[in-house]
């Protein structure tokens, strides 16, 4: 596996990341989704399940990588770029019609903004090459698990990022 391909791996494999750390950290995104009140309300009751699905997700993804078994890294990684794309789509709209309420996106605290929801979009389009089978997965097992720490490491950049925009402002009202 050369740079040319650990790099986009490891980009790629953040977004499973995010997920199984979103679906570990969050104590309940039913609540936060209650209080959106955007979906119908049959989906409401399904609320309970999006955070297990989606660390399920994540973790197929990854799993699929470390194992280098193709077609459930494709199948996992379909899903994971789907709800990338659903959830950019979901912020968009709750930032358009609440504002800079609490999204959900990785606790129950942190305001859904644009930052997030091109966040959202970028994920999706860092997973997507994966279904098609880009980068390839190497047939070393070192090589996939240094592509994996890659993505834990892109993954903890890209929550430090987000907190440190959702600080923005803050000072200033402090008077500093």
């Amino acid at each position: 596996m050369t740079v040319s391909d650990t790099l986009p791996a490891g980009f790629a494999l953040a977004g499973a990341v995010l997920l199984v750390v979103a679906a570990v950290r969050r104590r309940d995104l039913s609540s936060v989704i209650r209080t959106h009140d955007l979906l119908p309300a049959f989906l409401v009751r399904l609320a309970p399940l999006f955070g297990p699905a989606e660390g399920l997700a994540g973790a197929a993804v990854l799993a699929g990588w470390l194992t280098g078994e193709v077609r459930l890294l494709r199948l996992a990684a379909a899903a994971v770029a789907l709800w990338y794309l659903a959830l950019a789509a979901y912020l968009a709209v709750l930032l358009r019609r609440r504002g800079g309420v609490p999204c959900g996106c990785l606790d129950e605290t942190s305001p859904v903004s644009p930052a997030k929801v091109g966040r959202a979009v970028l994920l999706a389009l860092a997973t997507a090459p994966l279904v098609a089978g880009w980068p390839p997965v190497p047939g070393g097992a070192g090589a996939r698990m240094l592509a994996c720490g890659l993505a834990a490491f892109v993954a903890g950049i890209v929550i430090t990022a987000g907190k440190l925009a959702d600080l923005r402002g803050t000072s200033a009202a402090h008077g500093q």
